[in-house]
């Protein structure tokens, strides 16, 4: 006894078992000569019989021969490779995701650049980020696509960072063209940032925004300082801290001079955007309709870079004034 095998006198093992198909063959016929080898019924009609014992063998062969073609190739390296519904060459279920995912954040940049970025703003961007901007209404003369062997975004407003360009631009995308991130979508490669150019390099922008945060805060002191506007306590520390766009400040200062101004409050800093990014719109109210009306024209005689977006809506009993810039924020217009 070797293993659990009977040795014989050759020391041999015994033959290998016979095919499943052969075992299920051979217990069927067995299994009907017993039933019906007796049966003088059976041998009266043993043709009949015969005929049937055939076909009924015949289909359990088939079938037996079937389940063990179906576990061979179950059983073959890589028959599971493939999930059901998943042709070869198409994108697996975590690419697809990724794919999705990136179109996503492409198409919350673009709506937020068409709504807050002027259309006089020449916009840098990849191909594909292009292509949506142009698809919700930006002008396609306002589009400078960045790509291989297109250059560097020089001469453009802002730039929209997507995972293409900085592959294409490394680390001089934030370190030499664009050091300012006033919105962001997204997360990882679908990360999608909108940059702000700076055209005399990072290192020049960078000391004109702290020349100009400081401009800024005298700017919002002086507001402060105004007997005929009233502030929010929150408006306030955005003033005291020189977050305001410069242009509100400007704008703000020539309408108190006509009329009394209730500031509620200043917003739009963008999604995701650098701390000290300016607030570019602010919602004032006015004692009386006669005073929004004036408001309303002398608003509407100014000129770029001082033309801003209005809008009126209602706040209770009160209608209230929405006064708003278009991104990015100019540097330098108080100095």
């Amino acid at each position: 006894m070797r293993g659990g095998w009977l040795v014989t006198g050759d020391d041999r093992p015994p033959a290998p078992a016979p095919p499943w198909a052969t075992v299920i063959v051979t217990t069927i016929r067995l299994w009907w000569q017993r039933r019906f080898g007796r049966s003088s019924q059976a041998r009266a009609s043993g043709k009949r019989a015969a005929r049937r014992a055939g076909l009924a063998v015949l289909l359990l062969t088939l079938v037996a021969v079937s389940a063990i073609a179906v576990g061979l190739a179950r059983s073959k390296p890589g028959a599971a490779s493939s999930r059901p519904g998943q042709a070869q060459g198409t994108p697996s279920g975590s690419t697809a995701h990724a794919l999705a995912t990136a179109s996503a954040s492409r198409q919350q940049a673009a709506a937020w650049v068409v709504a807050q970025v002027g259309q006089d703003v020449i916009v840098a961007c990849d191909p594909l980020m292009c292509s949506a901007l142009q698809q919700r209404g930006f002008p396609a003369s306002g589009l400078a696509p960045i790509g291989l062997g297109a250059g560097d975004p020089l001469g453009s407003g802002i730039v929209v960072s997507t995972a293409a360009v900085r592959s294409q631009l490394g680390t001089r995308l934030t370190s030499v063209y664009a050091p300012q991130v006033i919105a962001s979508f997204g997360t990882g490669q679908s990360l999608v940032q909108i940059l702000v150019t700076a055209p005399g390099g990072a290192a020049a922008y960078q000391s004109s925004e702290l020349a100009d945060i400081s401009a800024r805060k005298a700017g919002g002191a002086d507001l402060l300082h105004n007997g005929n506007i009233n502030v929010s306590r929150m408006a306030i520390s955005e003033l005291d801290a020189g977050q305001v766009d410069t242009r509100l400040l400007i704008t703000l200062a020539a309408l108190a001079h006509r009329y009394p101004l209730d500031i509620r409050g200043f917003g739009d800093a963008g999604p995701g955007s650098a701390p000290g990014t300016p607030l570019r719109s602010v919602v004032v109210s006015t004692a009386s309709a006669a005073d929004l009306s004036g408001m309303l024209a002398f608003l509407g005689a100014q000129r770029a870079p001082l033309l801003a977006q209005t809008g009126e809506s209602h706040i209770g009993p009160a209608t209230v004034l929405q006064i708003q810039f278009t991104a990015p924020s100019p540097l330098g217009l108080l100095s």
